[in-house]
């Protein structure tokens, strides 16, 4: 038997949660913003996320704070060693290794 795992991809937008505040439907945003309403549905459902002038635009439509059309973060209150530390290390290890590397060619080539 196989079985099959869904991936659940993270809530990044409000932009559903909004249009129900205001009781705005999903066509409406469409016309407004000149887009289809499968490109509405899918923003709404988080399949695929406006550019931030579009999500600016929805911001000023409905006279909020751009803020809310975003699901809050909590980064801050996580544990755990952040992704760009690790980068950065491994960015240094590499350009170590280069480094020593290329000491060892000016070396050889001078013997």
């Amino acid at each position: 038997m196989v079985k099959s795992y869904m991936v659940v991809k993270p809530r990044l937008n409000r932009i559903s949660i909004v249009l129900d505040e205001f009781n705005f439907s999903q066509k409406d945003l469409a016309i407004f913003l000149q887009v289809s309403k499968n490109t509405v549905s899918r923003w709404c459902r988080n399949i695929n996320q406006p550019d931030l002038e579009k999500i600016y635009e929805i911001a000023k439509l409905f006279r909020i704070d751009i803020l809310r059309l975003f699901e809050p973060t909590s980064w801050e209150n996580e544990n755990g060693f952040p992704a760009y530390k690790l980068y950065l290390e491994e960015k240094n290890r590499v350009m170590q290794g280069q480094k020593k590397s290329a000491k060892k060619v000016k070396k050889l080539n001078h013997d």
